[in-house]
């Protein structure tokens, strides 16, 4: 059984680290990059997106540029089980229960999630604090007390301790899934570079009690993390319900036209049980043992060479296909820009460039974040027809 008990991603360290990133099929000895790609001074860079963090001595730059892509890569979906860990929080699986969001259509909301936390990623400065404060407000009418298995559980959404704990889960997925995806092992100089890179993209969703401030440095983070999973976390019927659940998702129906429905559900529920099962197997061999223990998920010989298989078909295409094809569009198109600014000489064509990649993402921009507010989750609060009636009404 390969599982993990480190709550970071893996980095090139004395001890347990090397050994994980073994486990997970990177051998830290065999890194793309050298000594020699390590770039001690910052470039060319947009200070308003962070970028600057992940610039510096000791940072590879072309390790550091990966995990800039990967947390705006389509790839994360692979390991969205990770992200279960929040509703081990019990407040959290009681509102989540609560509202029925997540039992309706499963599938809708968790696209819906992911088109609303795609600004806070990728997006710009204004794009991000536009985003966060939409986030906290619209939580604000969520609170209540729980029902049926959650009967007296009382929770709120903007409770410090529970936003900073969905906020903590996010972070740690995406670090912990960078070395999966990427088959590049974070140094610890890089580990702490990446969580002050994803620390400044959560600043605006900070609210303004200290318990729902990100700790300050990667050390500190992950003692947190285990501190929660320790002593807040539990197993509880909707966690373990809906991650057995991943292998039966619903047809995802809000960006699919009513007249597509029938033609596409045979299709889907063809493909879905593997879909699910890759999703399972890529979270639970990275997921903190305790967590995937609340689970119910026991992995097996079999999962490690399942695992082995997804993860190198994972690293492969990462590897393989263009940026348009492995990352979100806003990032993309500002990674050309910012590879324009880079190679500007003066010249009429580096100008030219420059142009042709500033108008695609003035052009895109508008487009994109429409379809993101388009889609993203509508609402919070338990529905009109679930209050104050029977819960499995």
């Amino acid at each position: 059984m390969t599982t993990t008990s480190e709550n970071g991603p893996a980095v090139e360290a004395v001890d347990p680290a090397t050994e994980i990133d073994t486990a997970r099929g990177i051998d830290p000895a065999r890194e793309i990059d050298t000594e020699s790609q390590i770039d001690p001074v910052p470039g060319l860079v947009d200070d308003s997106e962070g970028a600057s963090l992940l610039v510096g001595p000791h940072l590879r730059s072309a390790v550091m540029a990966d995990f800039r892509r990967h947390v705006g890569s389509v790839f994360t979906g692979v390991f969205a089980g990770v992200l279960y860990d929040q509703v081990a929080y019990v407040p959290v699986a009681a509102s989540v229960d609560r509202t029925r969001r997540f039992r309706d259509n499963f599938t809708d909301r968790a696209l819906r999630s992911a088109f609303t936390g795609i600004p806070v990623l990728v997006g710009d400065a204004e794009e991000r604090a536009a985003a966060s404060e939409w986030l906290i407000e619209q939580h604000r009418p969520v609170h209540g007390t729980g029902v049926g298995e959650y009967e007296g559980v009382r929770y709120s959404a903007l409770d410090p301790d529970l936003w900073m704990w969905i906020m903590a889960s996010t972070i740690h997925s995406l670090l912990v899934s960078f070395p999966v995806a990427t088959g590049r092992a974070l140094r610890p100089a890089e580990a702490e570079a990446a969580y002050q890179y994803l620390r400044y993209l959560f600043t605006d969703l900070e609210l303004p009690s200290k318990r729902s401030r990100l700790p300050l440095d990667y050390a500190a983070f992950n003692a947190y993390y285990e501190d929660v999973v320790t002593t807040k976390l539990e197993s509880n019927g909707f966690l373990r319900d809906q991650f057995s659940g991943l292998t039966r998702l619903p047809l995802p129906t809000i960006i699919l036209p009513p007249v597509l429905r029938p033609v596409v559900a045979l299709p889907w529920a063809a493909i879905r049980p593997l879909l699910g099962r890759v999703v399972q197997i890529c979270s639970a061999q990275i997921m903190h043992p305790q967590v995937l223990e609340m689970i119910g998920f026991e992995l097996r010989r079999r999962h490690d060479w399942e695992f082995a298989v997804y993860s190198g078909l994972l690293r492969t295409a990462w590897r393989a296909l263009p940026d348009r094809l492995r990352v979100e569009p806003m990032l993309y198109n500002r990674l050309r820009v910012e590879a324009a600014r880079e190679q500007f000489d003066g010249s009429a064509r580096s100008r030219a460039r420059l142009r042709r990649a500033e108008r695609r993402s003035d052009r895109q921009r508008g487009p994109l974040l429409d379809f993101y507010h388009r889609y993203r989750l509508d609402d919070f609060d338990v529905p009109e027809q679930y209050r104050g009636g029977c819960p499995m009404g």
